[in-house]
């Protein structure tokens, strides 16, 4: 999409002062047009627009397919219409706009995917470089102890190092509350006294609350997005019982003196709560009952990325490395993250919108190759279908893997295809049963999500549909 692509979307319903309304559901934008006789219908056949037009009584809609939201936000920012989502009528029935987290999460994700996508390319192929100087017979030592190298991982790791700080600042563009002041929110754990202060040399108290020594979980995305939330709606309230003289100054002086300490006293309990009973319990698990432990990891460990619980499961792998040699839930971890590779492919499959295709296609190999941010955020979370769908892939994956006692013999990050070598052992199937678990995986999430895009299509058809290329 770019700025020509709309300009024709605005000549075709007679200039911006002729709509009334914007409103996005269901992958489609809808514009509620004033009077029908300004369209100009000349448009169509000029340029590359394809709408749906219906006429229903006085009101006159055109429809757009905008799986991305990509128009939508585009014609928001412009501020010349009514945009507080009424319901509209069609057809003798009313849509309705229903608030989704998932979705309104991935929407804060969609802009950062050129960026993340980006990183992510050179993650791998730093990752399979370390792998191939692993199992490689010659002495790449010079390459791998190399300035060059190490600053190429740092490439690489930098966008998802300041992903909280990306991520504040997209979550207040979307409101359009203050971005720098997000983006300080949003940066807070990255202050150097800060990281010292939340190393876990000591313990750590804020007006007497504890604070867990686990700074990824204060800045996992979820709870920035939150946090700017509750930022942008306290910023409207202050702003509007301002004085003219301190509009712009109160606010922010208000969400960092007030919101911040909210959110860490909030937050650092909980998380203190989570670190003391979480490992032990999840240990207990995997000790007692595997096969339910590795399953369940399977459908939950999406969950746990996106709570910035995954943290909590190093303790766990460690001990599982000394006590068996190796890992059932790195196993577990692995299924679960090619469970969204399958869904986030089925969605490529099943998508109209060129540009959501390509991006899940790209989530797909992302995924697969152990960056499984885009898939997860900016393709998954968009419906909630591929999202389950994909949790239970994980589960399905993980039930097979915990069955045949599935081990990783070496610690990994986010296991990928690229560390299927770590799961070889000397004379036993666990590579071959590793390989079954992730077919199943990425079939049944794959095949659930395609088969539940194709129920919702099937239900839409009697709904406008449109599309611009």
């Amino acid at each position: 999409m770019n700025d020509t692509q709309i300009d024709d979307w605005l000549k075709l319903a007679g200039g911006k002062e002729n709509i009334k309304l914007v409103e996005h559901d269901k992958g489609t934008t809808t514009l509620v047009i004033k009077d029908s006789t300004q369209l100009n219908m000349s448009v169509l056949a000029s340029a590359d627009v394809v709408a749906d037009i219906r006429v229903t009584g006085e009101q006159c809609h055109l429809v757009i397919r905008d799986e991305s939201s990509l128009i939508y936000n585009t014609l928001l920012g412009m501020d010349a219409w009514d945009s507080t989502g009424k319901a509209l009528q069609e057809a003798g029935h009313t849509k309705k706009n229903r608030f989704s987290i998932l979705h309104f999460v991935s929407d804060v994700f969609r802009p950062l995917m050129p960026a993340i996508l980006g990183a992510a390319v050179i993650k791998i192929i730093v990752a399979i470089i370390a792998l191939m100087d692993t199992y490689s017979s010659a002495d790449s030592a010079t390459l791998m102890d190399s300035q060059t190298f190490t600053i190429f991982r740092i490439i690489g790791d930098g966008v998802f190092y300041v992903l909280p700080v990306l991520v504040a600042i997209s979550t207040a563009y979307r409101l359009k509350s203050n971005i720098y002041v997000a983006a300080s929110i949003g940066g807070l754990m990255f202050y150097p006294e800060m990281t010292m202060l939340m190393s876990g040399e000591k313990e750590v108290h804020f007006l007497g609350l504890p604070l867990v020594s686990q700074p990824a979980f204060y800045s996992t995305p979820i709870w920035v997005i939150l946090t700017i939330c509750a930022a942008a709606y306290l910023e409207r309230v202050v702003e509007r019982w301002s004085p003219k003289i301190s509009k712009g100054m109160v606010a922010p002086f208000l969400t960092l003196l007030i919101l911040v300490p909210l959110v860490l006293m909030i937050l650092g309990p909980v998380g203190t709560w989570i670190d003391e009973y979480l490992p032990e319990a999840l240990d207990s698990l995997v000790a007692n009952a595997p096969v339910v432990s590795v399953m369940l990891l399977g459908a939950v460990f999406s969950l746990m990325l996106i709570m910035g619980l995954h943290y909590w499961l190093i303790a766990i792998i460690i001990n599982e490395m000394v006590m068996n040699g190796g890992s059932m839930v790195i196993a577990a971890m692995l299924v679960a993250i090619v469970g969204q590779a399958g869904a986030a492919l089925a969605n490529a499959l099943r998508s109209k919108e060129p540009a959501s295709r390509r991006l899940a296609f790209w989530a797909t190999g992302t995924a697969l190759l152990g960056v499984v941010e885009p898939a997860l955020y900016a393709v998954n979370m968009r419906k909630r279908s591929s999202f389950y769908a994909a949790l239970l892939g994980g589960a399905a994956g993980g039930l097979y893997v915990g069955l045949l006692s599935v081990k990783a013999f070496a610690m990994v990050g986010n296991p990928s295809l690229v560390s299927l070598p770590l799961f070889i052992e000397e004379g036993s199937l666990n590579l071959l049963h590793t390989c079954i678990g992730v077919v199943i995986a990425f079939g049944v999430s794959g095949g659930l999500t395609y088969w539940m895009a194709g129920k919702g299509q099937k239900r839409g058809q009697g709904s406008p549909k449109a599309s611009i290329e």
